[in-house]
């Protein structure tokens, strides 16, 4: 294992509940009608709303004494010990750091005390990872793969690399390890084919025509983005943000994301429901979706990256019928986007590569 590999890890809403304890305490303390819940919570700063009760009580001792673990905190720093070395990478007023760093030793003696970095520079620490969920930290990171782990107060944030929960960060972590490589084996069931690339870049075209070959049936994913012109119907499953969030709320999808404000998911029944037919099931993805995937179906997901020029990508989005904020966004993100291919076991290069698909 390449212990020499660094891993910082944010603590509050990452180890320990910050956000959902906080919120729980106002309404004991305020009494608020309705109650007040987490979705409520979108930013970390002031909003003027009654959200803004929160802050107090990041500043008080028995708080930071008594924040629960969040549920499996303690087996995700142990299998990350084995694959790296950990720090805890943490942001809180001088007065409470005592009382974080106790808390830290007792409930992750497998990372040593020195490995413990208390203060809100973030931007300064250069680790190989960095897992936090505030998109402050991560825009202005120098870490080398800075991941976003989704929270409703970071639903905005678009073009970077972000997981749901601790076992897709694991996965991230053997794609950077070189521990998650795709390997085709002779098997009943077909094979997951997952699209990753910048928009503009063919992933419909490829989808198409694998689908049209035969050997592939399309992965329908849910999405809030309104239909475009000529798009057809049977492209995805659009649905109302109202209806996507029940949807989500009611565990229905095993991979969400968020690009310009619209949202995606995807249903593992209907993945499985494909590759019971024996045929592969394709979808387009972003790497978010594609790091899901690896998660569910380990070494039966392929994840294939379409390569475009980065000029052409941008006549493409520029030829897009779409806001124009949209489309600034989509190319803001590009650079990051590309930078997607390491994470992918091929590339395709248009049309002419699908002979890589076998």
């Amino acid at each position: 294992m390449k212990k020499y590999f660094k891993i910082g890890l944010d603590v509050d809403d990452i180890l320990f509940s910050c956000n959902e304890y906080a919120v729980a305490l106002a309404n004991e303390e305020y009494g608020f009608v309705p109650p007040m819940t987490l979705e409520e919570v979108q930013s970390w700063g002031k909003t003027g709303k009654r959200t803004d009760v929160l802050l107090d009580y990041y500043q008080r001792e028995e708080f930071v004494k008594n924040q629960p673990l969040l549920p499996g905190a303690k087996e995700f720093v142990k299998e990350l010990s084995k694959r790296a070395e950990v720090f805890f990478v943490t942001a809180l007023p001088p007065k409470l750091m005592g009382i974080r760093a106790a808390r830290l030793m007792e409930a992750f003696p497998m990372v040593p005390g020195e490995n413990i970095m208390m203060g809100f520079r973030k931007e300064l620490v250069n680790m190989d990872m960095l897992l936090d969920d505030g998109g402050h930290n991560i825009s202005a990171s120098s870490s080398a793969y800075p991941v976003l782990m989704r929270k409703p107060w970071n639903r905005h944030m678009t073009g970077c690399i972000s997981v749901n929960n601790y076992e897709e960060f694991l996965t991230f972590t053997d794609i950077l390890m070189n521990q998650a490589a795709y390997q085709w084996e002779e098997r009943e069931e077909g094979r997951v084919i997952a699209l990753v690339g910048p928009s503009g870049s063919g992933k419909t075209e490829i989808m198409e025509e694998l689908v049209k070959g035969g050997k592939a049936l399309r992965a329908r994913s849910y999405t809030t983005r309104r239909r475009k012109n000529g798009e057809e119907e049977e492209a995805y499953h659009f649905v109302t943000p109202e209806e996507f969030d029940r949807l989500e709320q009611a565990g229905q999808f095993f991979e969400t994301t968020r690009y310009a404000r619209n949202s995606y998911g995807s249903m593992i029944k209907d993945i499985r429901g494909i590759l019971e037919t024996g045929k592969d099931a394709v979808m387009a993805v972003d790497i978010c979706g594609g790091i899901a995937l690896k998660r569910a179906f380990k070494k039966q997901a392929l994840l294939a990256f379409t390569e475009r020029p980065k000029e052409e990508l941008i006549a493409a989005i520029l030829e897009r019928d779409c806001p124009r904020e949209e489309k600034i966004k989509r190319i803001l993100s590009l650079d990051v986007e590309l930078r997607n291919e390491e994470f992918c076991d091929i590339t395709i290069h248009g049309l002419k590569d699908l002979q890589k698909f076998g």
